[in-house]
C-alpha cells in the first residue's frame, strides 16, 4: 500500500470519527455528541470502542418507544431539515392522526416545555400547489384517516410562495404553510410500518 493511500485512509477515518450529530438524551432535549465509526477497508482495519458503530439508525434504537425527535438546537430550511433527519437515520415527521398529534405534543413538551413553535414537519405541496403530501412517503396529508391540523384559514399560500408545512404555528401543534426557505427548528421521526 502506498504512503499516500495509507495517509488518505487515516484522514478519512479521523474525519468520520469526528462527525457530530444531535441525539436525544434522557430528558428529551438534544445534545451534540460524536458519532463513532467503524472503518473496515482492505487497507485499514479499526475496531475499537472509539471507532465502532452499527449504523446511524442505532441512535433512535436506544429510544424504542419514542417516535418523534425534536431538534431545537438550530434553525434550518425545510430541505435542510429533511436532510438533517435523513443523515441520522430518521425522517422529517409526519402526523397522520389525532393520536400522532398527541404524541407530537408530548415530544415537543419533553424537549422543552418553554419552547414555542414553529417546527418543520414533512408536508409540502411543491409538486402541485394546494395538494399537500408527506415528502417522506409521498402520500397525501390525511391519507387513510382524513386527518389535518391546519389552523383556520390555512393553508393560504401567501404571496404564492408558501409550499412547506410547519407545526406549532401560533399555538400547540397547528399547521401552517410557509416558504420552504424560512429557517425553523424541526421534528424527525423513526421509520415504522405504521407511519409509512
Amino acid at each position: 500500500m502506498s504512503y499516500k493511500l495509507a495517509l488518505a485512509t487515516v484522514i478519512l477515518a479521523i474525519s468520520l470519527a469526528t462527525s457530530y450529530s444531535a441525539v436525544p438524551i434522557q430528558n428529551g432535549t438534544s445534545a451534540v455528541t460524536p458519532l463513532p465509526v467503524r472503518v473496515n477497508t482492505p487497507y485499514f482495519r479499526v475496531n475499537t470502542p472509539y471507532f465502532r458503530v452499527n449504523t446511524p439508525y442505532f441512535r433512535a434504537a436506544q429510544f424504542p418507544n419514542q417516535r418523534y425527535f425534536v431538534f431545537n438546537n438550530r434553525q434550518v430550511t425545510f430541505f435542510e431539515a429533511w436532510h438533517q433527519c435523513a443523515s441520522i437515520g430518521l425522517r422529517l415527521a409526519s402526523v397522520n392522526s389525532a393520536e400522532d398529534d398527541a404524541a407530537l405534543k408530548l415530544a415537543l413538551h419533553a424537549a422543552d416545555s418553554n419552547e414555542a413553535g414553529p417546527w418543520w414537519i414533512a408536508g409540502t405541496d411543491l409538486g402541485k400547489t394546494g395538494y399537500f403530501v408527506w415528502i417522506t412517503t409521498m402520500k397525501p396529508l390525511g391519507y387513510r384517516t382524513g386527518y389535518s391540523n391546519f389552523a383556520p384559514g390555512q393553508p393560504d399560500n401567501a404571496n404564492g410562495v408558501e409550499h412547506c408545512v410547519e407545526a406549532g404555528w401560533r399555538s400547540a401543534t397547528t399547521w401552517n404553510d410557509r416558504n420552504c426557505d424560512a429557517k425553523r427548528r424541526y421534528v424527525c421521526e423513526t421509520y415504522t410500518s405504521e407511519n409509512c
